[in-house]
């Protein structure tokens, strides 16, 4: 579908939406920004404050999304004083990660080659030694696929909540729907904010049909097949650009 005339709803949250809604501008489609989540801080701050402070502890730390590494700067710079990190790798989940990690001065060690989880844990499994101690910066209900693939092969996971995602408060989030031809989806919560703003999974499938649905991801797409949406459109590459790239195709 040529996207020049189309409305694109924009379901992330809102501190990451606006670069989005100008690549849709950039296609001649109008945007709507409608986020079904917001990015706040996790239940127990503490521990994800602790892991910062002792770094040096870590072979590696995995960053599985951007407000992670924002997250874990913040808690840097809390503490004062700065930390070393010479001796500690870094993994991305993603270009976008990676590019978060380049703004504060960190080039990351490891980009998972399709930007999933998944991929990172076997990434991960080549460049480690059983023995070595890996600290995963995620999100509080993120799955627990690296964690378990890492410890079931003698690595020492330690998992800290960076961060939690939180349903958004978006009174107005029917009529913006209503007035989409497009719906986009970039992660699963995005998907489960959708089904909750909308008052259940029967809403949301009415109000979905007839609207192309579009995933940055497998893991998204069966997020939303789970909800009972038509999937129509899923990126090769797991990103907004991958994603406006396959919107453009079909």
């Amino acid at each position: 579908m040529a996207l020049a005339g189309k409305t694109v709803l924009i379901t992330r949250a809102a501190n990451d939406a606006e670069a989005f809604a100008r690549a849709v501008r950039e296609r001649g489609a109008e945007p709507i920004i409608a986020p079904t989540i917001e990015i706040g801080p996790p239940d127990d701050a503490a521990a994800a404050q602790r892991a910062v402070r002792e770094i040096g502890r870590y072979s590696w730390i995995v960053f599985t999304a951007r407000p992670g590494v924002d997250a874990f700067f913040e808690n840097l710079q809390s503490l004062g004083d700065p930390l070393s990190m010479a001796n500690v790798k870094v993994a991305a989940v993603g270009p976008k990660t990676a590019e978060r990690l380049r703004s504060f001065g960190i080039q990351a060690d490891l980009v998972a080659s399709r930007f999933t989880t998944d991929d990172v844990s076997r990434e991960l499994l080549e460049r480690t030694r059983e023995g070595d101690r890996v600290l995963i910066y995620a999100a509080q209900e993120s799955r627990d696929v690296l964690r378990s693939v890492l410890e079931g092969n003698g690595r020492v996971p330690i998992v800290v909540a960076a961060y939690k995602t939180r349903l958004a408060s978006n009174p107005n989030f029917p009529q913006k729907v209503a007035r989409a031809n497009v719906l986009t989806f970039t992660s699963g919560s995005t998907v489960r904010g959708f089904v909750a703003l909308l008052g259940g999974r029967d809403a949301a499938i009415r109000t979905a049909r007839g609207k192309v649905v579009a995933c940055i991801g497998p893991v998204t797409a069966d997020e939303a097949r789970d909800a009972g949406l038509h999937v129509d459109a899923v990126a090769e590459e797991y990103t907004t650009e991958g994603l406006l790239a396959v919107l453009e195709r079909i």
